[in-house]
């Protein structure tokens, strides 16, 4: 089986903010320990013997112990090794995200349009795996949100019916959702989902850089990466390589 772990950047209601992500990692479940190993170690690292989340929002506006207790070259340095971190995975983990351009999308509000997309992508994923002899069942977790009875229903809603895309018919239950100090792979989904938003909302592309190759991609296409907007020529990742794929 392979858990999807899912965290989101943004506030739909906020009118000052022109996008909502969702950011995921996808762990076959015998990574899932080492994952959280390796997240541990760090956290040895720099804060030996205290526990600490490691939440990129929180890391770098410093305004909440013990990150308002570092200067900013420590807490970039910390940045820089947990994004390096993600980007050194095993092969097997893989990233998923969607960036979506909060513009009036046919009365779809916008964390339920991102879910019914992540979805839809990972689905795709197990999909291809399924083709290819390697059969899993797919279980997404996200961290507790104020989405939860919603996005239980619309999962349950995209297995029977479906999606604009088609029924998913991968995944082993709906939705489950958990506190991000129980598990260093919500954390992970937090940065993921951060490093999203930072490229998209401020041009920021530091981050994602950082990690791109890491999204689900075949044939030079980057499936796991997506980029619902208004702009017609975005040459983002997302966009760029779908433009390739079509030409």
């Amino acid at each position: 089986m392979f858990l999807l772990y899912v965290d989101e950047s943004g506030d739909p209601p906020n009118a000052d903010e022109h996008y909502f992500v969702l950011g995921g990692v996808a762990v076959f479940e015998r990574q899932s320990y080492w994952v959280n190993e390796q997240f541990d170690k760090l956290q040895e690292q720099y804060f030996s013997g205290q526990y600490v989340e490691f939440h990129a929002r929180s890391i770098h506006s410093h305004d909440e112990p013990p990150w308002n207790t570092l200067s900013s070259h420590v807490r970039r340095e910390i940045l820089g090794t947990l994004y390096r971190t993600i980007a050194e995975l095993h092969q097997s983990v893989v990233l998923f995200g969607v960036a979506l351009e909060k513009v009036p999308r046919g009365g779809s509000e916008p964390a339920s349009r991102a879910f019914e997309e992540l979805c839809n992508r990972f689905d795709l994923f197990l999909k291809r795996l399924h083709a290819k002899g390697d059969t899993h069942r797919g279980l997404i977790v996200f961290d507790e949100t104020r989405y939860e009875s919603r996005l239980q229903t619309l999962l349950g809603e995209y297995r029977r019916v479906g999606t604009r895309f088609g029924r998913v018919r991968n995944f082993a239950d709906v939705p489950l959702f958990a506190d991000s100090k129980a598990t260093r792979l919500l954390q992970v989904a937090d940065l993921v989902a951060y490093a999203i938003f930072r490229r998209y909302e401020r041009g920021d592309t530091q981050y994602l850089d950082t990690i791109v190759t890491r999204f689900d991609t075949e044939d030079d296409i980057l499936h796991g990466l997506v980029h619902l907007t208004s702009q017609v020529n975005c040459v983002c990742p997302a966009c760029a390589t779908r433009r390739r794929a079509i030409a």
